[in-house]
């Protein structure tokens, strides 16, 4: 019984430790990528103090001390409000896959796609072995965007594409910010709205800040009432940097409220994001099952407002 004692208070102060460096990332971005692991290290204090349950009062008021941090990031994303889609309105199906340069079943993976009767697909990674499944795609998204060699993003649709580019444009046609496709969908209604794709690099990459500044002040030019954003983040909920991006591509929301997608066999990491404009409104989000990539899938189901 020692032995578990000492194992529960090593956890106790490990996952607290854990916890308020992760925590501290919010003032040195360095640590921000630690807060990815926040609830497992939540998971680690509880399972601590289960072990350690007769260490005493100091185990219990050092287990409340790390799960403070905790609950300061995990309790937010939670509660927060997520604006619903009004009954009867058309709606939109979004599927956002990174389906990885290293797929090992392609075929599997656009299947897992067309299962899902998607109306518009956001994909990215496609420099690799996924890239010869778009002809399939196409057979039931007949609308595709044009990418640059080397730019490993597509956005196809059931609806006819207006317009579409790598980069954004302003009224004169110059490109500005930062790598993203675009494209203006006309759907069922006649309604044009566009959606944009993104990859982000890893949090660990000193770029990753500049890149989500650069995304903030890029779609502040543009019009976001009917827009849709959405890829592979590289963020979780958790992350100071998260924050920090909704607070920068207000007004729209992200609609995936802790979706776990990454890795694919036990998704703990939800870093695959959707943002939509006041246009829009939540019906559900859910990811799919497991393919070839190292990602899970995630759809959004949008309605109007």
């Amino acid at each position: 019984m020692r032995l578990v004692r000492i194992l529960g208070a090593l956890l106790i102060a490990g996952g607290s430790l854990a916890a308020w460096v992760s925590y501290a990332g919010a003032f040195m971005p360095m640590l921000d990528a630690f807060a990815s692991f926040m609830p497992l290290f939540g998971l680690m204090i509880l399972i601590g103090l289960a072990l350690g349950r007769r260490l005493g009062l100091w185990a219990i008021a050092a287990a409340l001390l790390g799960l403070a941090p905790v609950a300061l990031r995990v309790v937010p994303e939670l509660t927060r409000d997520v604006p619903r889609a009004r009954s009867g309105m058309q709606q939109v199906r979004v599927l956002s896959h990174n389906v990885w340069v290293k797929n090992s079943d392609p075929a599997e993976t656009a299947q897992t796609i067309l299962d899902a009767r998607p109306d518009v697909v956001m994909l990215q990674e496609l420099d690799g072995n996924f890239r010869p499944m778009l002809a399939a795609l196409r057979q039931k998204l007949p609308y595709g965007t044009d990418c640059p060699k080397g730019c490993g993003m597509a956005i196809l649709s059931r609806w006819p594409i207006d317009d579409s580019g790598y980069l954004l444009r302003d009224e004169a046609g110059r490109k500005f910010g930062p790598p993203l496709t675009w494209a203006r969908i006309i759907g069922p209604d006649q309604r044009p709205f566009t959606v944009i794709t993104l990859h982000y690099p890893h949090p660990t990459m000193r770029d990753q800040a500049v890149r989500i500044r650069d995304m903030a002040q890029a779609l502040a030019r543009i019009d976001r009432e009917g827009l849709i954003v959405a890829g592979d983040m590289n963020l979780t909920p958790w992350a100071a940097a998260m924050h920090a991006q909704d607070q920068g591509f207000a007004p729209l929301t992200r609609m995936t409220r802790a979706l776990p997608s990454w890795p694919r066999v036990l998704p703990v990491l939800p870093i695959d994001q959707l943002y939509a404009g006041p246009d829009w409104g939540l019906v559900s989000a859910e990811k799919l099952r497991a393919t070839g990539s190292d990602h899970r899938p995630v759809l959004v189901t949008l309605g109007r407002r």
